[in-house]
């Protein structure tokens, strides 16, 4: 069952911990973690877990519930474990009602942010059998022994005796059928398998933490044994860092040491990660048809968004995009019949007039003179953020190019992206690339930041463009 989230990211909640024991048991076989919780109100998450893939729950905490209320109480506790930014998960119904509630609980949970992708139903009672409880045949001893001394009122006395150490869930005893195991894992096999794609997806999330703990282990396995143990984690970072800064090792502090060596696990991690994804098998997830579909794949404009934008940045962190209040960027490669410097001069003010085109400077500092604060200033290049849409009615009047019809220095490989809800373009000039002074940083709004991926495409177009010759020839025509 290696389709199992191997991570810590499977939940069972039942108020009967002796029932949920088999499930457990299947569970470590697979060596995977479980996260238990009894769904008790006090006892679930003070925030929600993120991540979880697999989710056991029982539906019947009560016997004397209604079927509102068994729904209502299973979408709150499905709510506060998983929030609303859990991802995709596989339901499954732990519970004496088998499938119930199924088609109920489908209908309260489809416009949830927290619904499963898929709902399997698992009876108790396909696993369990009732027995009474040993208790009774104690009390069945005790009335054969006062029976035998012909001690009077035998009955008032067993009741009394009863009423002491028999409480009311003790009346009957479930017992798992030890017998059914099999057909108990064989179940969760088949449910794994109905859940398609989330399967191939989880497998993915298994190979990135196998192929993490690789890269220590790995790592760790080539310290000398002539290194006493206590010391071997310090030589461990030693080693990333001393292969990730060579010469500069001994010129920064501990802390760019330390950061150091975690972005030479970083490469270490993308060697094991891609030998080890290449190995997946596929097979057993075809035939699927996987072809783009409209009206089911979100917003590609959006999706761009989520792949460049980074969430967190800090402001003189390299690809950082400030606000430029100086409207930089020239349109020299982007404006139809820009040399003619008159008509370009129109063209370049109405453009620079138009308030949807965001004017932006973008950090291309490089990363190891950004750690080391080696200069007081740091390399920009201007560019833009111009609607979709204003480009498109620029273009139609003939103002613009096309875009892959613009000059060399005119970065434009970046495809559309959200932002601020709009779909936006980001053009850079990289013929005006340029330095500021370090403390202008601080009176300097940033927009966002670019992931590492693309701050680097925008750093290789530049080496690219500056080695050709006779880049002198395409010197800044217009002041």
């Amino acid at each position: 069952m290696d389709n199992l989230p191997n991570g810590g990211k499977v939940v069972i909640v039942d108020d009967c911990f002796q029932e949920i024991l088999p499930l457990i048991n299947i569970l470590n076989r697979n060596t995977i973690p479980v996260t238990y919780y009894t769904g008790k109100a006090g006892e679930l998450p003070q925030k929600p877990l993120q991540g979880v893939r697999l989710f056991f729950l029982d539906l019947r905490f009560s016997p004397n519930v209604d079927s509102k209320t068994i729904i209502s109480n299973a979408s709150h506790i499905l709510k506060a474990i998983l929030g609303e930014s859990n991802g995709p998960y596989l339901l499954i119904i732990w519970s004496s009602t088998g499938d119930e509630y199924k088609e109920e609980l489908e209908n309260e949970l489809k416009d949830k942010l927290y619904r499963p992708e898929f709902i399997l139903c698992l009876s108790k009672g396909d696993y369990f059998e009732t027995k009474s409880s040993n208790v009774y045949l104690l009390t069945d001893d005790i009335k054969k022994i006062l029976t035998d001394y012909d001690v009077d009122n035998i009955d008032y006395i067993m009741e009394k005796i009863t009423e002491r150490i028999i409480a009311d869930g003790d009346e009957k005893e479930k017992i798992f059928i030890p017998q059914s195991m099999e057909k108990l894992q064989q179940e969760l096999y088949n449910g794994l398998k109905k859940a398609g794609l989330l399967s191939f997806f989880v497998l993915w999330e298994n190979t990135i933490r196998d192929s993490a703990h690789k890269v220590v282990n790995e790592i760790y396995s080539q310290i000398p044994d002539s290194i006493p143990v206590d010391k071997k984690l310090p030589a461990m970072a030693y080693y990333l860092a001393k292969n990730r800064l060579d010469k500069q090792f001994e010129e920064v502090e501990d802390k760019d040491k330390l950061y150091a060596a975690l972005m030479e696990l970083n490469e270490l991690y993308v060697y094991f990660y891609s030998e080890d994804v290449i190995k997946i098998s596929v097979e057993k997830f075809l035939p699927i048809n996987i072809q783009k579909n409209t009206d089911l794949v979100p917003s590609q404009t959006r999706f761009n968004s989520w792949k460049m934008i980074a969430p967190k940045y800090i402001s003189d962190t390299p690809g950082s995009i400030y606000i430029d209040k100086d409207k930089t960027f020239e349109f020299f490669g982007l404006v139809n019949g820009y040399d003619d410097r008159k008509k370009y001069s129109e063209i370049s003010g109405a453009l620079k007039s138009d308030e949807k085109i965001l004017y932006v400077l973008m950090n291309i500092n490089g990363e190891c003179e950004t750690a080391h604060n080696k200069y007081p200033v740091i390399r920009v290049i201007p560019g833009i953020l111009i609607p979709c849409e204003s480009y498109k009615e620029y273009k139609e009047r003939k103002v613009l190019k096309d875009i892959k019809n613009a000059q060399d220095y005119i970065f434009k490989e970046f495809d559309a992206f959200e932002y601020n809800d709009g779909e936006y373009y980001l053009l850079f000039n990289i013929n005006q690339t340029t330095f500021l002074p370090k403390g202008n940083l601080e009176n300097m709004e940033v927009y966002f930041r670019l992931h590492r991926k693309y701050y680097l495409k925008v750093r290789q177009s530049l080496s690219v463009d500056f080695s050709k010759q006779g880049i002198d020839l395409y010197s800044v025509k217009y002041k």
